[in-house]
């Protein structure tokens, strides 16, 4: 037995060397010893699963289970190799069992609580992060697992904490959705990104350099969204370019918004006592410190801009970050005060929102969907308003000046049809809502519902003055 014990010891020495190939072959050889040796199986399906053996891995995986089924690691590790193969019910067989089961170590628990949350129940998840802090508060993953799934429910305040114990930790947990600081923007405390100990994800340091320009182009200093944006193109030449993701798209359209600010001054220069927010998605940074009037008074517009922020994750049952984010910023703002609800740009984008929603079921009706989508975030909206007592002010999304040159005439029309459509919903919701409407559709569609190209800084965001002109021609 003792020799069994030190060829598991140098088996698993090859494998954290990575020597995968030394390391199968010496879990075979005890094996073939001692077939009823589950830590061997157990073992041997790791590595097969790293070499992409996956038939040999489950099998391996099962046995262990098989000869020691009150052992929680084993249940786990089957567990996740279930996950892969899409097969949740039997991940939640392997997980209930093991939440009876020894050992309950942090690493172990964390593990669970990310597999609990991929088969979509978040209240187990969360409860078995929270047991991986109580069992090891030191444990940077539990941290960060748990305030991920935190932020994924809504629950921003609980979130933060547990992200940034997680940030803060030596060394600090991988962070790689860029959650600490998402919810540090969200709640309203970009501030203190600038601050965080460098992430653990390098790609981290360009994302949250972007967050922080996001907030000082809404805070609106001039020189302050030069710097900012100054150390997003630093940060992004010294990696060989921008990343590939949103983030970079951000970073794009808030240079191209400087670049319009400083053509169009006027419309930044008037002194305003009193501001407006403007709370949503990425057509709100357009509105973002312009002066404009509502009615007879001069009033700054200042955004509140939520990433992500599609029109279902408002209304939609189950709790998300999107509408915690919305609600939070509501909640910033002064009772009574004027607040524009800037939805939909996202929704009526070609590959995301309803277009990707009909593409994937087929079975729908598009002008049903939208319709009902549309009523029920503006019920949404109006109820959130309301419970805060803020006079609300809906915005639609611009018209599309997006290039469908590769998509079919059928497909092109359907999807500026739905636009147009969803601009004459969203005006009709607010109508019979009694609120007043900002048509920015209108003050963008050119010929054949196709946006305008001087309306547009790029292919998709609208300039701060086709703002400024629904708004004036709004009817306040």
């Amino acid at each position: 037995m003792q020799e069994l014990k030190r060829l598991l010891d140098n088996g698993r020495f090859y494998h954290r060397q990575g020597r995968l190939t030394e390391a199968a072959d010496i879990y075979r050889q005890v094996r073939r010893a001692d077939p009823e040796n589950a830590m061997a199986h157990h073992l041997l399906g790791l590595v097969s699963h790293q070499q992409g053996k996956r038939d040999e891995a489950l099998q391996a995986l099962a046995e262990a289970v098989r000869l020691e089924p009150d052992n929680a690691a084993y249940r786990t590790g089957l567990a996740e190799l279930l996950i892969l193969e899409d097969d949740f019910e039997a991940v939640r067989i392997q997980l209930e069992a093991a939440q009876s089961q020894q050992p309950r170590t942090a690493v172990l628990l964390v593990r669970q609580a990310v597999m609990w949350g991929q088969i979509g129940d978040p209240a187990i998840a969360i409860r078995t992060a929270e047991e991986a802090v109580a069992v090891d508060n030191n444990h940077p993953p539990a941290h960060q697992v748990l305030g991920m799934l935190l932020r994924e429910q809504g629950d921003l305040t609980r979130a933060v904490d547990h992200l940034l114990a997680a940030r803060k930790a030596t060394p600090s947990a991988p962070d790689p959705q860029t959650t600490c600081a998402l919810t540090l923007f969200a709640l309203g405390r970009p501030d203190e990104i600038a601050s965080l100990p460098p992430p653990a994800d390098e790609r981290n340091l360009y994302r949250e350099a972007v967050l922080s320009a996001l907030a000082a182009w809404q805070q609106g200093d001039l020189a302050h969204i030069e710097a900012a944006l100054g150390t997003c193109d630093q940060i992004a030449q010294a990696r060989g370019g921008r990343t590939q993701d949103v983030y970079a798209g951000y970073h794009g359209q808030m240079s191209r918004l400087l670049e319009s600010r400083k053509r169009a001054p006027d419309l930044y220069k008037q002194k305003a006592k009193n501001e407006v927010a403007v709370i949503g998605d990425m057509q709100s940074l357009s509105a973002a410190n312009l002066a404009v009037k509502l009615g007879e008074e001069p009033v700054r517009l200042r955004t509140a801009f939520v990433p992500g922020c599609v029109a279902v994750n408002l209304f939609k049952r189950a709790a998300n970050s999107c509408r915690a984010g919305f609600e939070a910023a509501l909640d910033r703002q002064p009772e009574g005060g004027r607040v524009i609800a800037s939805v939909g740009d996202m929704d009526c984008r070609y590959t995301v929102g309803f277009m990707d929603l009909l593409r994937r079921h087929p079975e729908m009706e598009g002008r049903k969907l939208v319709s009902e989508t549309v009523q029920r975030y503006a019920d949404w909206v109006v109820d959130a308003a309301n419970q805060r007592k803020l006079d609300l002010i809906l915005m639609g999304p611009p018209a599309r000046a997006v290039a469908l040159n590769l998509v079919s005439p059928a497909a092109a029309k359907q999807f500026l049809e739905l636009v147009e459509f969803f601009n004459s919903e969203l005006r009709a919701a607010a109508g019979r809502a009694g609120l007043i409407y900002i048509d920015l559709y209108s003050a963008t569609v050119g010929p054949h519902r196709r946006g305008r190209e001087d309306c547009f800084i790029d292919s998709t965001h609208v300039e701060p003055a086709a703002v400024a002109a629904a708004i004036r021609a709004a009817g306040f």
